[in-house]
């Protein structure tokens, strides 16, 4: 069993046995490929640290942080929000994944909770609170 932990921490492959038999321990988490060891490992190993920047946060956390930015400053750029968030995404998440995720997210803010907007161009946002979330405020 150490043997498997020991591939998850270091990423590497596992095989599907592998997988069934750690999460019925409830030894990992994360989806395949990207497991990280579990919460439960984490305290027991003192790598609680470790396991919260592999794990990440849940969106409405990056969402909130976006929110504030733009409440402060009033717009933000793609490379803005970027800078904002891009350092405290997953550790496990290559470049590319956390170009992607970012795109996700801020494409759930604009179209799904519509609570930014683009008043910039496609190639080049420009972020604002959305103006029917301001208008639920007042």
């Amino acid at each position: 069993m150490h043997r498997y932990i020991h591939k998850v921490a270091k990423q590497k492959r596992l095989s599907d046995i592998e997988i069934k038999l750690l999460r019925r321990k409830n030894l990992i988490e994360g989806r395949k490929p990207n497991f990280h060891i579990s919460t439960v490992v984490a305290g027991v190993t003192g790598e609680k640290a470790i396991y919260i920047k592999q794990r990440g946060f849940k969106d409405e956390h990056y969402k909130k942080m976006i929110l504030e930015y733009l409440e402060k400053y009033g717009q933000a750029s793609k490379q803005e929000i970027g800078d904002l968030i891009l350092d405290i995404l997953p550790s496990v998440l290559d470049e590319k994944k956390k170009q992607n995720k970012i795109r996700n997210i801020v494409y759930a803010m604009s179209k799904k909770d519509k609570t930014i907007e683009n008043l910039g161009t496609h190639r080049f946002p420009r972020w604002l609170l959305s103006l029917s979330k301001n208008d639920k405020e007042k």
